[in-house]
């Protein structure tokens, strides 16, 4: 029996295994996504052609989206969400995005009746289609009673942060950790290769020891083998979420000296092209500046 309507907005990287996980467990999903979205037609979704047609269909909308103009765009734009009545309409917003913009959406959505869950998840593409990912979520109370039975269909993780903005916050110290996990790696990496070590036997070792990490396990084989074409996250994206950390932190005048010497790697990264590569891609000028090639 079809599940009542779900939607989802922004069916990228993170987006379309949420909408079919919810299709697999009998949910009505409706999809927006700006670009082509064959393969979620193809899997059962409907597509709506904006996000206010979806709010007309459905009372619980997700979105997954990349940046913050997506978000005003999808909420307070001329076809969004808000452009309509809003009445029982919940957004849980799952996007790494400005905390004062998402802010600013929720009291749009507010005024029209709706309201904002702030939201994120931590893991990578294959862990939302497995459901392991850590979703985090904070907002209001009685719209978070309301998605969460749908939230813990599509993780068995699932981080309530308390106040608005808390999961956003949460996620920026994932992303910390994150970026700079990813540079010790292609640090370490590096060096050992340069010290005459085998890069397989090395990864092999390392993955499961006292140093290894998730990041690890994922990136290494893909920086030893330059297999960053495989995209789970541009090195674009984990600057933006770096400025984000650094807005962050300025504002609470707590400072990040690891992080700011790792971002480096990511800027050297991005000025040799490799901006629209895997975040694994940092690999690349480290490797070139130990001679490795």
């Amino acid at each position: 029996m079809t599940r009542k309507a779900i939607g989802v907005i922004g069916l990228g990287q993170m987006g379309l295994p949420i909408a079919m996980n919810l299709l697999e467990q009998g949910y009505q999903v409706w999809g927006y996504r700006r670009g082509n979205a064959d393969d979620f037609a193809q899997a059962g979704g409907l597509l709506a052609d904006s996000p206010r047609a979806i709010a007309g269909e459905c009372d619980l909308i997700l979105s997954c989206i990349t940046d913050d103009a997506a978000l005003r765009s999808v909420v307070s734009g001329p076809e969004g969400i808000a452009s309509r009545d809003c009445t029982s309409k919940i957004l849980v917003e799952l996007s790494t995005l400005d905390l004062a913009t998402k802010a600013s959406e929720r009291d749009q959505l507010r005024a029209k009746g709706g309201d904002m869950i702030d939201g994120a998840i931590s893991g990578i593409p294959p862990m939302v289609k497995e459901r392991t990912a850590v979703f985090y979520v904070s907002g209001g109370n009685e719209s978070l009673a309301l998605a969460m039975p749908v939230l813990s269909e599509l993780s068995n993780r699932v981080v309530d942060f308390g106040a608005f903005g808390n999961g956003t916050k949460a996620k920026l110290t994932t992303n910390l950790l994150l970026a700079l996990n990813l540079a010790a790696t292609a640090e370490a990496l590096s060096f050992g290769i340069k010290a005459g070590l085998p890069a397989e036997s090395l990864i092999e070792a390392l993955k499961d020891g006292a140093a290894g990490s998730l990041q690890f396990r994922v990136r290494a084989p893909m920086m030893a083998s330059h297999g960053w074409d495989k995209r789970l996250a541009p090195t674009t994206m984990i600057l933006k979420d770096i400025a984000l950390i650094n807005q962050l932190s300025a504002e609470m005048a707590c400072p990040t000296p690891l992080l700011s010497e790792a971002t480096a790697f990511y800027r050297n990264a991005v000025d040799e092209g490799y901006g629209d590569a895997d975040a694994a891609a940092i690999f690349a000028p480290v490797a070139k500046s130990a001679g490795l090639y």
